[in-house]
């Protein structure tokens, strides 16, 4: 995975997407998250912060 500062925001927008659908259908979580953080999208969040996610994006250029 490339360090989050390299990341269009429409690559991160997606990468946090989909993470948060894998959350929503019961996908493992890769932070300790409190009993009050419930929002998948929320959790994913923690997750790009903390650089866990383990998606990458792949650029086409022509």
């Amino acid at each position: 995975m490339r360090p989050k500062e390299n990341y269009t925001r429409y690559e991160r927008v997606r990468i946090l997407a989909a993470r948060a659908l894998q959350i929503s259908q019961g996908a493992p979580l890769l932070v300790k998250a409190s009993k009050s953080v419930s929002n998948p999208l929320e959790i994913a969040k923690m997750e790009w912060e903390k650089e866990v996610i383990p998606m990458d994006t792949r650029r086409r250029f022509n």
